[in-house]
């Protein structure tokens, strides 16, 4: 999720800093921050369905982008963070992280809602 949904904020970011008029410099602020805010979020998607909480990620993500892009134009573009570190990392605490983290992975709210799931199974039973 970092990198989908990061990605996805940076390059909406860049984009509506771009229909703002922001410099190339502030452009790539926009994007900088926009996926520096998502580093470290888990790939948790419940009953294995990359739906909940991929799509309203992804829906909030569209208002950071918006939101990062009116900050931006406020600013010269000046930042202490590239945008190549950002990347640098996200690829490093991707690599961190543990797999039930990544990928589809199992961990976070995927499997609490096992957990919620498999209880409320038990007690029909």
């Amino acid at each position: 999720c970092q990198g989908e949904i990061g990605v996805a904020a940076a390059m909406g970011a860049a984009l509506a800093a771009y229909m703002y008029f922001c410099s190339v410099r502030q452009i790539e602020y926009a994007a900088e921050m926009a996926l520096e805010h998502h580093l470290g979020l888990t790939c948790d998607p419940v009953n294995g369905l990359v739906q909940v909480p991929c799509i309203e990620r992804n829906a909030f993500s569209v208002g950071t982008s918006l939101y990062v892009a009116e900050y931006v134009s406020f600013t010269d573009g000046s930042h202490m963070i590239s945008f190549d570190q950002v990347v640098d990392v996200m690829v490093h605490t991707g690599i961190d992280m543990p797999a039930m983290y990544r990928e589809t992975g199992t961990g976070g709210l995927a499997k609490s809602y096992a957990r919620a799931k498999k209880k409320k199974k038990k007690e029909q039973n």
